[in-house]
């Protein structure tokens, strides 16, 4: 049974999707040693902060603080340790945003020891806790994977935008992951139980099909969002597609692990179940990864984002931070001067950009007409 919340993208433009949304803004950040910045400050108002300087300097850290503060983890990294200067025991990100009302947010964490997020100097119990209340959309050159790689890239993009406005599926997912992983350890076994590979399965099953549920309609309505704004970034010449392959679709969960059983027992790992859902983008007939160019794939992958922040614009009613890493290092200056008009024809939350040109940086800030300020970091 499908149970998700209908959204509304059509053909509308994000101005008029996030209408009367409440904006978020970075007043003050403080980094400590969090990655390369042992002690950074930062104290803004600005619509725009531009953030200009060198490759290693600490351009990224900043959005990756951001991202941080909105998810719990690094957009940038794969482990929190990673995150800590070398030689030092722990780091920290604090800031203060405004909104309605002044909200502190403070991170923490240390090798070998619990994170730990709080919000107006009050601690989560629950890090799930946190997710959904900030949002951040990145668009970064290693987000390239979410076209040319895995489905896994893509399931884990999916996820990520759902959880962080339905509660309940974050937690669905969480469970059906720990159960996977203990039904995967259970047929590594040398004497597997089928008692218990059944008692997994029964409690799998309805994890499986809540999820896949929320997925395909999320995906219905996401494609179409997606499809058109990669229509307007190409300039009205050309058409994606975006296409969800379940094996929920067509069975149930229980019947494809029967189905699936031998395999599974003989290869020690599970076939069945929606972490093997694909997610394929085409342009006309053919596959966007193996048949796009290279100007066609980057399109494809700042639609998406666009897509995915216009999605969590409309279902939270607050305006995203967007942070944009060094995008005009990667695309042509045609696709830099479509966008550059979508942003600045389109209502955004507070945008956070980097760039290695200082003067690139400047003329974007003054073409899209918003208060900005500019931060050279040596």
């Amino acid at each position: 049974m499908l149970y998700f919340c209908h959204f509304i993208f059509g053909a509308t433009k994000i101005t008029n999707l996030i209408a009367q949304h409440i904006l978020l803004k970075v007043q003050k950040l403080s980094l400590v040693f969090f990655k390369n910045h042992s002690d950074f400050r930062l104290e803004t108002n600005e619509d725009v902060v531009a953030i200009a300087g060198l490759n290693g300097v600490g351009k990224t850290t900043v959005l990756d603080a951001i991202h941080f503060l909105c998810l719990g983890k690094s957009y940038f990294s794969s482990t929190d340790v990673q995150c800590i200067q070398n030689e030092e025991i722990q780091a920290g990100i604090l800031a203060t945003l405004s909104a309605e009302e002044g909200v502190n947010l403070k991170v923490k964490f240390k090798r070998g020891g619990r994170k730990v997020i709080e919000k107006n100097g009050v601690p989560y119990k629950k890090l799930a806790e946190h997710i959904g209340q900030f949002m951040a959309v990145v668009i970064a050159p290693g987000d390239i994977e979410l076209v040319y790689g895995t489905n896994e890239k893509r399931r884990s993009f999916v996820n990520q935008v759902l959880s962080q406005v339905d509660r309940e599926h974050l937690m669905d997912l969480l469970k059906y992951n720990k159960l996977l992983e203990h039904r995967n350890k259970h047929l590594k076994q040398d004497h597997v139980d089928h008692a218990l590979l059944q008692t997994l399965d029964d409690q799998i099953a309805p994890l499986a099909h809540a999820i896949y549920s929320k997925r395909a309609v999320f995906l219905e309505e996401f494609s179409r969002s997606f499809e058109e704004q990669y229509f307007r970034l190409s300039g009205d010449k050309e058409s994606v597609k975006l296409h969800y392959i379940s094996q929920l679709a067509d069975k149930t969960y229980l019947e494809l692990v029967q189905q699936n059983k031998s395999k599974d027992l003989a290869v020690q790992r599970s076939f069945s179940g929606i972490h093997k859902d694909e997610i394929e983008l085409e342009i006309g007939d053919f596959s966007l990864r193996k048949y796009g160019s290279q100007g066609q794939i980057k399109s494809a992958l700042i639609a998406l984002k666009l897509a995915e922040y216009a999605f969590l614009s409309n279902a939270k009613k607050v305006l995203p931070f967007l942070l944009l890493d060094d995008i005009f290092e990667k695309i042509d200056d045609e696709r830099a001067r479509v966008l550059t008009q979508l942003i600045k024809n389109d209502n955004f939350g507070q945008i956070f950009i980097t760039d290695t040109n200082e003067e690139r940086l400047k003329a974007f800030c003054e073409e899209i007409g918003k208060p900005y300020k500019t931060i050279v970091l040596t």
